[in-house]
């Protein structure tokens, strides 16, 4: 929970103040649950900036039981998911990062992938369709016996009551749904033979020729439709590393690589990936 730095939700209890009955807490949420009369409360509306000036984050935050009883649930489905995903996709996976995903740019830079469509999605996590990824969800659980507590959190992570859409940004469990929703995307792609790397929702389509990325343009529109999802067409484009390409805060181009640290721009020549990178990584604000 330390993304949202123990912040309350709606009902104004922080981590500390939660805390200091902790025991009492977790035996009333167990006796919730086990009797069918758990109901999570309603999700707090916070609005962070972004280093881009004018443009705002939005979290929507579960309350700090909520979020107890979801970092339960994920740590038992992290191990059901997990082995499932693709090796193209690099976000909010334990073990895997940026560092990683910029490896593998380097490489497919290095063995000749020069077009590459940088694709944006839009408005991702609050054009997720509830019922595709119920049925994702099911498809792949072995145990049905979660899916109330979760179909208990997307009714309250609705952005309108009038649409089953969204997953919130702030809540533990949005992260790893994220990847389930987003593994069939991964998998379509690779089907059709392109490579990739993803993060999250911003991702990368590789081809050697200008006709083959034009080609996988439509194909991931297809795949993208068929999600319910759909370009985000001011940010999505077709490029070259001759031309450069922006990824999650990391820039590329024929040569080089780069990244802000510390308000400092750090420059790399070649295909390595520098020590300071993998310590501290970019200062990243997608």
């Amino acid at each position: 929970m330390a993304e949202n730095r123990g912040m309350a939700g709606v009902d104004g209890v922080s981590i500390r103040r939660w805390r200091r009955n902790a025991e009492e807490r977790l035996h009333n949420l167990a006796q919730q649950v086990l009797s069918g009369n758990y109901k999570p409360a309603k999700l707090r509306r916070r609005l962070i900036p972004k280093k881009k000036r004018g443009e705002w984050r939005v979290l929507r935050i579960p309350t700090v039981t909520d979020r107890v009883l979801q970092r339960a649930v994920l740590q038992v489905l992290y191990p059901i998911f997990e082995p499932r995903f693709m090796d193209c996709s690099f976000g909010y996976r334990p073990g895997r990062g940026l560092r990683d995903a910029v490896q593998r740019i380097l490489l497919l830079r290095a063995n000749g992938y020069e077009h590459i469509l940088d694709a944006d999605i839009d408005d991702f996590f609050n054009q997720v369709d509830h019922e595709l990824l119920i049925s994702f969800l099911h498809d792949d659980l072995p145990d049905r016996s979660l899916m109330n507590l979760i179909r208990s959190w997307l009714k309250v992570a609705r952005v309108s009551p009038e649409e089953a859409r969204g997953i919130p940004m702030g809540s533990p469990l949005s992260p790893l749904l994220a990847n389930v929703f987003l593994h069939r995307l991964d998998i379509r792609v690779i089907d059709f033979g392109y490579l990739m790397v993803r993060y999250a929702d911003d991702f990368l389509v590789f081809a050697e020729s200008r006709p083959k990325i034009e080609q996988a343009y439509n194909d991931v529109e297809r795949v993208l439709d068929e999600l319910s999802l759909r370009y985000e067409p001011d940010k999505t484009r077709l490029t070259t590393f001759e031309d450069g390409v922006v990824f999650v805060g990391v820039w590329f181009d024929e040569n080089d690589y780069g990244y802000v640290w510390r308000d400092k721009r750090i420059q790399v020549r070649g295909d390595e990936v520098d020590w300071l990178f993998g310590q501290y990584g970019p200062d990243y604000d997608g």
